[in-house]
C-alpha cells in the first residue's frame, strides 16, 4: 500500500487497527481543517491536535505513525499547490446512500474541529468565510434519515461538491488572511541599525 492509493477503507483499517474511534473520513477532515486554519505542513504540529483527539494523546504505533504523518505531509503538499483538487475520503459510490451521507457530515465535523483547534479565537471574518463555515455547520448537522432514489443521489452529490467548495473557500480566505498579517507585521517590525 503506497499513500497515493490510500483510500477510505485503508484509512478505516488503519485507524481500526489502532482502536482509534475516528473514522476516516472525519480523520482526514480534521487534517484539511488544521491546514486551512493555517498549520505549517512541518511534519510536527499535527501531531499534538490529531493524537490527543484520536488517541487520547497517546502515540500509535511507530510504524502507524510514520504512515500517518507521510499521509498528512502530503494532504498539506496537495492542499497548498492544488486546493482546488481536493478529494473527500468518503466510502465507495457502492455505499448505502446514508453511509455516505453520514462520512460526509463526519468528514466536515472533522473539517470544522481541525479548523477551530488551529484557529482558536482569532478574528478572520470575511463575508466569505463567514458564509462558508456557515454551510458546513449546517451541513455537519443535515438530518441523515434519507430515501435511496436517484434524487436523493443527485442531492448527495451536490453535498459533497458544495463541501469541497466550502472548504476551499476556508482554506484560502484563512490563508489570506494570515498572509496579510503577517505581511503587516513585517512591515511594522522595528529594524535595528
Amino acid at each position: 500500500m503506497t499513500l497515493s492509493t490510500l483510500n477510505f477503507d485503508d484509512l478505516e483499517d488503519i485507524l481500526a487497527a489502532e482502536e482509534c474511534e475516528t473514522q476516516a473520513s472525519e480523520f482526514q477532515g480534521i487534517i484539511c481543517g488544521l491546514f486551512a486554519g493555517g498549520m505549517k505542513n512541518d511534519g510536527k504540529a499535527w501531531k499534538a491536535p490529531v493524537i490527543n483527539h484520536i488517541n487520547d494523546g497517546e502515540l500509535l504505533a511507530p510504524e502507524v505513525m510514520t504512515t500517518l504523518a507521510q499521509y498528512i505531509e502530503q494532504q498539506g503538499r496537495h492542499l497548498a499547490e492544488s486546493v482546488f483538487q481536493l478529494d473527500l475520503v468518503l466510502p465507495p459510490a457502492s455505499a448505502a446512500i446514508d453511509e455516505r451521507l453520514l462520512n460526509i457530515c463526519q468528514w466536515v465535523q472533522g473539517f470544522l474541529l481541525g479548523y477551530g483547534m488551529q484557529v482558536g479565537k482569532q478574528e478572520l471574518a470575511s463575508d466569505d468565510l463567514n458564509e462558508a463555515i456557515t454551510d458546513l455547520l449546517e451541513i455537519a448537522n443535515v438530518d441523515l434519515d434519507v430515501e435511496a432514489n436517484e434524487q436523493m443521489e443527485q442531492a448527495l452529490y451536490t453535498v459533497e461538491e458544495h463541501v469541497k467548495v466550502a472548504a476551499q473557500v476556508v482554506y484560502l480566505e484563512t490563508r489570506s488572511a494570515i498572509n496579510s498579517a503577517l505581511e503587516q507585521m513585517a512591515q511594522t517590525k522595528p529594524s535595528i541599525h
